[in-house]
């Protein structure tokens, strides 16, 4: 026997009313339609649902039985149309994406507390290794996309790169730093102090010549500079209590030109983007674009 959703809210209404006339106006039928929906059911089931009397309409015991297995159904349905709209707009499910170590500490903090604060019930997975191991992973299917530098990715197979905008950057101390009592200062200054950075910096004259520290765990970077001498090339966006707080000091070089890390999306070729993915994508585009305001 075919099941008729249509059918089945007939009946829910009319066992909850306990009217044929009021289930009707509220279905928004006639009273004869409804009654032929409901006389159909019964045809087709073999027993009678409902029975008409002075009290009006009130559920046979086998009715009984069946209209709570209706509601029960309803409710079903009710909550996989609900759960169906929540998929689609990717407030709920499941992501697993990688991230560059540079890329990690730059956005992941910013990324993790909008994407909680928004969709509350979306579970995040991402990995943060070096951009090769990732590659690795997204052609695995483990991931489904990746955040990172793309320099090391033109030639690779199967992935489609495009830019999904960029972070501004520039040479963080701590406030007591000798460095920051200078006001303005150039590349050369910086060559005496060692520097942190969650990836081996390939910027001419920002290396220094004193050592210095790589770690991509951008919380151990910050305790880093704030009880060392070192350098850090980092977001200033991430940085605003520190700043705003004296803790942190963002120096001006006179013979530097504006910094940004330029962010690429590397995703498979042949897979298509599901509705929780394109809400991440969204939200790392939206903190780049906020960072150049």
């Amino acid at each position: 026997m075919e099941i008729d959703l249509t059918r089945l809210r007939h009946i829910a209404a009319i066992h909850r009313l306990r009217s044929f006339s009021r289930a009707a106006e509220e279905l928004n039928i006639t009273q004869p339609a409804l009654s032929r929906s409901v006389a159909t059911f019964e045809q087709r089931c073999g027993f009678t649902i409902f029975d008409r009397g002075r009290n009006g309409v009130v559920p046979t015991t086998v009715g009984e039985a069946v209209v709570q297995e209706i509601e029960r159904i309803l409710r079903s349905v009710h909550d996989l149309k609900h759960n169906l709209r929540l998929h689609r707009d990717g407030e709920v499910g499941r992501i697993a994406f990688g991230i560059g170590p540079l890329a990690a500490s730059l956005i992941l903090p910013a990324l993790s507390r909008k994407l909680l604060r928004e969709t509350p019930d979306l579970r995040i997975v991402a990995s943060t290794q070096p951009t090769e191991l990732l590659l690795q992973q997204l052609l695995g299917d483990e991931i489904e996309m990746i955040f990172a530098n793309s320099w090391k990715l033109d030639s690779a197979p199967d992935v489609v790169v495009s830019s999904i905008g960029s972070i501004r950057l520039a040479i963080v101390v701590r406030a007591d730093h000798p460095l920051a009592v200078l006001g303005k200062v150039c590349i050369a200054d910086l060559q005496a102090y060692p520097t942190a950075s969650p990836v081996e910096l390939a910027i001419d004259g920002l290396a220094g010549s004193s050592g210095g520290f790589v770690c991509d765990n951008y919380h151990i970077l910050r305790e880093t500079v704030l009880g060392t001498d070192c350098t850090w090339l980092a977001a200033p966006s991430l940085l605003t209590d520190d700043l705003e707080a004296g803790r942190l000091r963002q120096l001006e070089l006179t013979d530097l030109r504006p910094l940004h890390n330029e962010l690429s999306l590397i995703r498979r070729r042949s897979r298509t983007i599901s509705p929780v993915a394109q809400v991440v994508i969204d939200s790392v585009r939206q903190i780049c674009n906020s960072d150049r305001e």
